[in-house]
């Protein structure tokens, strides 16, 4: 029998049982679309965890100062310019970003009172700022201790959204770098509850400049040397930016701890980001670095590991039950071809008698298992897909604003699709399996003489 014919002749079996097929094929769409909205929606969260939450970097590892201590008989490591030229002579690194705390208490005063009213103007002109929002800025008065750092401007070069990013001329403002997660957790919270305008890429330029305060404090009182004001302005938002205060051009951070703290403090690091050319480099790497005696900081990687391992065994459980539902519809499907075959027993053994092998019968039972589920399967995958496009619109829409809401919840892998399909075929031919048998076992002579 040729393949056309084969095929021809199986859908005219499924055509005949099609009441049956159709009732065991609710289980097959039930179980595969719940298989696609959970898998999609893990794979959405662990993207959310990955991109925003915890973002890392595959070729790039964060080296830290060894601290000495009891365990550690070779005493401490400082990241020093010695230490950098080190870092970029090792194999496989093809660049090295130091990074600087600023080594000097600083303060920052938020009066909207002192925002020039072209600022505001301008602001007000922005699509989604309402007028309330507007007031709220020219009311606020926000004094708070900054915590600073500075970072290698060739790291945040993507970043940068208005003006560059290094030492400024004289005169002009020092620009600076927000935490895209501290942003986050600021739209989410402070600004919604306080009517403030949310921070975003397109708001970024028409932020004012503030004053920062240099060797000031509102912890500690009367620190010895002179306070220095400095203008500072926000030029862009980074992953890459202390998550608790703001990130400027590391040659600012060095010059100011020259000038507050010694020269000491200009010449020590608190990190450097290493980048490696290749995966495959990064053991390699990794071992020059703890021989260099320096410690790798992974302590990101763990956090996001461990969330990502939560989403996975959540949506592992949820997997499980769509597979159990699969599963149950392969029984059931294997129930129905049990009965499919005492109804057509006359015909395969017919079928015997005319020619037609044990591999033959066991073929056609199994086609129409495969035909089945591979039409339950597509209308799962079909199902599954519509109600993530649903749910994720509901909570776009329906949701209220919180820390990292993502735009998208759910994450479709390139496999999902297929797999879904593969998964209904894989069991209904499972749930054939048995029937097959017993029909490729049916005495023709039996059957046909009204004894079987």
């Amino acid at each position: 029998m040729t393949f056309k014919k084969f095929r021809r002749f199986t859908v005219q079996n499924i055509r005949r049982n099609r009441k049956n097929f159709i009732f065991s094929g609710f289980g097959i769409i039930a179980g595969v679309s719940s298989f696609i909205f959970f898998v999609a929606l893990g794979n959405g969260i662990k993207r959310v965890v990955a991109r925003e939450i915890f973002p890392l970097e595959a070729n790039r590892i964060q080296v830290v100062p060894r601290l000495a201590g009891f365990d550690i008989p070779a005493g401490s490591r400082e990241i020093t310019a010695e230490a950098l030229g080190r870092f970029s002579t090792i194999p496989g690194v093809a660049a090295v970003y130091p990074r600087m705390k600023l080594a000097v208490p600083a303060t920052m005063a938020l009066e909207g009172q002192r925002f020039p009213d072209e600022d505001l103007a301008r602001i007000a002109r922005l699509p989604g700022i309402s007028p309330e929002m507007v007031e709220s800025v020219r009311k606020l008065d926000l004094w708070m201790e900054i915590m600073a750092d500075g970072i290698d401007p060739r790291l945040t070069k993507s970043d940068i959204l208005f003006g560059p990013f290094q030492k400024p001329a004289a005169g002009e403002p020092i620009p600076i770098l927000i935490s895209r997660q501290l942003i986050e957790i600021y739209n989410a919270s402070f600004a919604k509850a306080r009517l403030l305008p949310p921070v975003s890429d397109i708001l970024v330029p028409y932020v004012p400049a503030v004053t920062l305060t240099l060797n000031d404090s509102y912890v500690v009182r009367d620190l010895a040397g002179l306070k220095e004001h400095v203008r500072v302005k926000l030029v862009g938002l980074s992953h890459h930016a202390l998550l608790g205060g703001v990130t400027m051009p590391l040659d600012v951070v060095r010059e100011i701890n020259r000038r507050f703290a010694g020269p000491k403090a200009a010449e020590i690091y608190d990190s450097a980001l290493l980048e490696v050319v290749a995966s495959d480099k990064l053991s390699s790497v990794q071992m020059a670095i703890k021989d260099l005696g320096f410690k790798i900081d992974e302590s990101q990687k763990r956090m996001a590991e461990s969330v990502g391992l939560a989403v996975t065994l959540v949506t592992l459980g949820f997997t499980l039950i769509s597979l159990v539902m699969v599963g149950v519809a392969a029984v059931n499907i294997g129930h129905i071809f049990f009965m499919i075959i005492y109804e057509r027993q006359r015909e395969i053994g017919l079928l015997r008698a005319l020619g037609a092998s044990k591999r033959d019968i066991r073929s056609m039972i199994h086609g129409e298992a495969a035909l089945v589920g591979t039409a339950g399967g597509a209308v799962g995958v079909a199902v599954g897909t519509a109600a993530c496009i649903l749910v994720n619109w509901i909570a776009v829409k329906l949701l209220p604003q919180f820390p990292f809401k993502p735009h998208q919840f759910f994450a479709f892998p390139v496999w999902i699709f297929a797999g879904g399909i593969a998964l209904a075929v894989a069991f209904c031919l499972v749930g054939a399996f048995a029937p097959a048998n017993r029909a490729a076992r049916l005495d023709p002579a039996s059957v046909l003489s009204g004894r079987g």
